[in-house]
This record gives structure tokens, sequence and C-alpha cells, in this order.
């Protein structure tokens, strides 16, 4: 049953006549009178009662005035919401992000994306880089937040971030306790015991071997908050991006560490080829605002 004959029955009933109807649809009045009943046929009841002075809905045209005006406002709506979901003014914004580019997106993207965008929904999770980059490969996620060097692909869009610095987190009762200065150096860790990300680890020997030391390296982790609820611990100082902070206690305190490369390289990805949603590229439109004015 086509629609626009359920659109054009409501119409009737709401206009009082087929007269009245047929002016605002811009339909012959016998066109509309014969659709009407080639319906009524089809549905082999009558659905309305009608002579030259009024009309009346049966109870069968009662109930399919009812089912049929559902209909009408759900077309609608669907044509409404395509269109959103066409022009990115609704959809789901699926993002699979390392733990500190959740902090960096939160802070600085996101709020200007969903104020822009308040139709849209979110589905954010977090992993390591090239779990990351597998999720978007699979079509799982439409927007990857990634650290570099990773596995990129030339099959990827890539959109470099300005590095994130590595900072040095602390419980100020437990060490440093003599040290107020904001600013240490690879060798000041020498003695000290450090907990540390597995992805930071060989850049940190690295810089510890130029140093001439081995360093005290406690614990090596893949989750930044737990190293940072051991840091909170005293378990040891916690080798850390700058943004991840956001996830620690204010007790916690932090140094600036003053060594060459000291940070990790981020960026945005999505993939070149199929499908790329609305949502997606007006995420990526502010994104790159965001990247511009810095």
């Amino acid at each position: 049953m086509d629609v626009k004959v359920l659109r054009n029955f409501v119409e009737i009933v709401d206009s009082g006549s087929l007269t009245a109807a047929s002016k605002k649809l811009f339909i012959a009045q016998s066109a509309l009178s014969n659709q009407l009943k080639v319906l009524e046929r089809e549905l082999g009841v009558s659905l309305l009662w009608r002579n030259s002075h009024r009309q009346q809905l049966t109870d069968a045209g009662r109930l399919f005035y009812n089912r049929a005006k559902q209909i009408v406002f759900m077309e609608n709506a669907m044509i409404n919401e395509v269109s959103d979901a066409k022009d990115g003014e609704i959809g789901c914004l699926k993002i699979a992000t390392i733990q500190s580019g959740e902090v960096t997106l939160l802070q600085s993207v996101l709020p200007r994306f969903a104020e822009a965008y308040p139709g849209v929904t979110y589905e954010i999770t977090e992993g390591e880089s090239d779990q990351i980059l597998q999720k978007l490969q699979d079509g799982a996620v439409g927007v990857a937040v990634v650290t570099t060097p990773c596995h990129l692909t030339e099959d990827m869009n890539v959109y470099c971030m300005p590095d994130e610095r590595l900072v040095l987190a602390y419980d100020p009762d437990r060490f440093f306790l003599d040290d107020p200065r904001r600013e240490i150096t690879i060798a000041d860790l020498k003695q000290t015991p450090v907990l540390i990300i597995r992805r930071y680890e060989e850049m940190f020997r690295a810089l510890c071997d130029e140093a001439r030391f081995q360093p005290n390296i406690r614990v090596i982790n893949k989750q930044l908050t737990i190293n940072l609820k051991w840091c909170e611990a005293g378990l040891g100082v916690a080798i850390v991006p700058e943004n991840s902070l956001a996830f620690a206690k204010k007790t916690l305190a932090y140094k600036t560490i003053v060594a060459n490369q000291f940070a990790v390289g981020r960026a945005i990805v999505t993939m070149k080829n199929g499908f790329t949603s609305a949502v997606v590229k007006r995420f990526l439109q502010i994104c790159q605002e965001q990247l511009q004015s810095k």
C-alpha cells in the first residue's frame, strides 16, 4: 500500500471533506474520490460514510485513520532523521583511543563537537595503538587515536597531533622531599623506583644508557591508570603523558623531565577507502580546526 495514499486519506479526514482535501493536496476531487474507492475496495470495508453535506468515519475507518496517521508521522520522522544523519547532525561517533588520547579529546575536541552537534552519541573504547588500528580496519570504529610510531598503512588518513610531553608523577610525601625543582634530568632518577608504560620503556632505557646508569624499573605495565594508582600508593614514581594527570588524584605532584625527544607522537587516523559517515567527517573537520589553531 502506497504511503502517499495513506497521507491523502489522513488529509481527507483532517480537512473534513474531499473538496477541501483536493485543494490542499492539489489533486482533482474526482481523482481523490477514485483513490478512496480503490482503497476501500482493497481493504474490503467502508472507511467513510458521506453524503452531500458531511462525512463521517466508520468504525473501520477510525481504526485505519489512526494507524495511517502513525505511519505518516513515522515516515516524516524517518525522512528528517535520515536527512540529519546525512548532514552529520545525528548518529553515533565510534572512537577507539589510547588512554591519554581520551583525555585530549575530552579536553579539547569533543566539547566543541558536542556543542555543535547535540544529537550525536558516542562510543569510546580504549586500547593499545595496534589493537585500535585493527578495530579501525575491521570497521568497528570510525576514528582511531594512536601513539606513533605504530603500524600505519597507505590506506589510512593520518592527521598528526602535537607531541605529548612525558612527565614524572610522584607522591610528594615520599619522593623528592628536599628537591623543590620543577625540572629534573634522567640522571636524577638513578636510584628512584620507576613505574612505566611498556610503550615508553625502550625510550626511557635508551636515555638511561646515555646517562650511563641502569634504571630502577619497579613496574612495567600497559595501563596508565594502574600505574597512577600504584604511584598514589607510594610504590614508585610514574612516567606518564602530561594529559594523563587528569586521571590522577590531586595529591600527586609532577616534575618536567629535561631530556631530548622525551615525548610521544600522536595521530588521529581514519580509513581512506570504504564508507565514511557524515558524523566522522564533521568530527574530523573540528579536529583539523583544533590542530590548525595550535
